[in-house]
């Protein structure tokens, strides 16, 4: 059996505190103020990897798009609330949206992504560099004029 006890000084000091008398830190998140996940970002002579924490938010909620050489990771972590209990809310929930302009170094046709124990890891290949080669130079068809001696008529139309 459950017994319910009503103290109204508790409730007045919890609605000051859900409504921010005591600092913002304390308030409730809302989806307008959203939040931003934690990130890393590693490079390589092989691949960029950002790797996100996103724990709570399902893989259906989560979106990554690459336009014009922008990675774009957007989401949302949903509060499941049912809007009657009062709540002290520690965590954040809302949208978020990160974007990052990539080399032009990367290859567009390499990029995956994987969710896995609340960590987004996205990996974007870097195309390989040009190794230096060797240009031959090949011989001309006629011969050049030496030092001191006047171009043949036959190499210059303009000769007269």
């Amino acid at each position: 059996m459950t017994t319910a006890f009503h103290f109204p000084m508790l409730d007045r000091l919890l609605d000051d505190v859900m409504t921010g008398v005591a600092g913002t830190a304390f308030g409730p998140a809302t989806p307008a103020r959203g939040f931003t996940p934690a990130l890393d970002v590693r490079a390589n002579a092989e691949e960029i990897v950002f790797t996100a924490d996103v724990p709570g938010i399902d893989q259906n909620d989560l979106e990554i798009t690459l336009d014009d050489g922008v990675l774009t990771i957007k989401g949302q972590r949903r509060y499941e609330g049912n809007g009657k209990d009062k709540v002290w809310l520690g965590r954040s929930y809302g949208s978020f949206s990160r974007s990052f302009t990539l080399p032009e170094t990367v290859d567009p046709d390499q990029l995956s992504a994987d969710l896995a124990n609340g960590v987004l890891t996205i990996r974007v290949a870097q195309q390989p560099k040009p190794k230096p080669r060797k240009i031959t130079i090949a011989p001309r068809e006629r011969s050049a004029p030496q030092l001191g001696q006047e171009p043949h008529a036959s190499d210059s139309k303009d000769a007269k």
